[in-house]
């Protein structure tokens, strides 16, 4: 817990850093430098590029973002959290989990959450070979946990192994690694467990042998850890100064991705694959795997609301993680008043 809060606390030390691949530093003040007629900038910051924030990447590929006035930007932040370039003003608005929220605005920075993605949880933690079908069995190995410290799949595993009655850090390390690297990492003997970080992640490890320990996409498994079966956990958060500074960016961005939610509501997995391929690096396999067990699933939020139940999970699961200590409220976390007008004005 020391270090989760230890890395917050750190954020001010570190803003103002975009490490991804070929990005440009982005105004701080978009509105600032636009001119009539002219699209306003804005960017997206992301750890990876992940399927659950489909509505974002929708709003852009069937060019919502543009009709909204806005020409968008997704930047995978390398090596750094993507949180901290929205909480310096170099970036507008980040894809997170609510794990991320709760711990900033605990550390004393001011965010929102203006749109959840998703309503289901969607992590399993599995054992890296058959010797691996236990989380006991997991004593004195490594499990890989995602990108960052405050990610969602980190957070998964240290609510597991400490619901458990296991210490991570002393029983089990938990590491930082893409999702990726997990393959090569499981061949040389370095992992024996890893959280899944989207369906094909899964998909992958199971066919390399792994074995599901624990299924967060169970509904009664991550109900008896925290106590719901309903968890908006892929959200879009921006910073407070943003909202308080320019209201109608937020409006704009909030306008797009909710008109993305009621089209992708409607849409069949195929066509929402194939939208996303245009931002995605990766295989059409993978993409319409995803999308056929986001439906499937019930994974998706076509309201982009969040639930009290789903809240309440969400503190306990951070708790569980050791990101938090204390009860924030909904009210501190979340910012709907930009939906609450994006569906007046769409209609659904």
């Amino acid at each position: 817990m020391k270090k989760l809060l230890a890395l917050l606390l750190s954020l001010t030390l570190c803003l103002g850093l975009l490490a991804a691949c070929g990005q440009q530093e982005a105004d701080p003040d978009p509105s600032a430098s636009q001119t009539e007629g002219e699209l306003e900038k804005v960017v997206f910051t992301e750890d990876v590029r992940g399927y659950h924030w489909a509505p974002a990447y929708l709003a852009e590929s069937l060019g919502y973002f543009e009709e909204e006035g806005l020409d968008v930007s997704f930047e995978t932040i390398k090596g750094g959290d993507a949180t901290n370039p929205v909480l310096s003003g170099d970036a507008q608005f980040c894809l997170k989990g609510i794990e991320t929220a709760l711990m900033v605005n605990e550390a004393g920075q001011g965010c929102k959450i203006v749109l959840s993605a998703t309503q289901k949880y969607p992590y399993q933690l599995i054992g890296c070979g058959p010797e691996y079908t236990t989380i006991d069995s997991l004593k004195g190995g490594l499990v890989a946990g995602g990108l960052s410290t405050n990610s969602g799949p980190y957070s998964f595993a240290m609510a597991c192994l400490n619901n458990a009655g296991l210490t991570p850090g002393t029983d089990v390390e938990i590491s930082t690694m893409a999702s990726a690297g997990y393959a090569a990492a499981i061949a040389n003997g370095e992992l024996q467990g890893a959280v899944s970080t989207n369906p094909w992640s899964a998909k992958k490890l199971l066919d390399q042998g792994g074995v599901v320990i624990i299924d967060g996409t169970d509904s009664e498994v991550i109900k008896g850890i925290i106590g719901s079966d309903s968890y908006e956990l892929f959200t879009v958060i921006t910073s407070d100064a943003l909202i308080e500074s320019n209201p109608e960016l937020v409006q704009k961005a909030v306008n797009a991705m909710t008109k993305a939610l009621k089209w992708m509501e409607s849409a069949t997995p195929e066509e929402i694959a194939e939208q996303l391929q245009t931002i995605f690096e990766c295989t059409p396999e993978e993409l319409l795997y995803d999308a056929q067990y986001d439906k499937e699933h019930e994974m998706a939020n076509y309201t982009g609301y969040h639930t009290d139940s789903g809240f309440e999970a969400g503190l306990t699961l951070t708790k569980l993680a050791g990101g938090i200590t204390s009860d924030l409220t909904a009210d501190q976390i979340y910012d709907e008043t930009f939906l609450d007008k994006a569906w007046e004005t769409i209609g659904q």
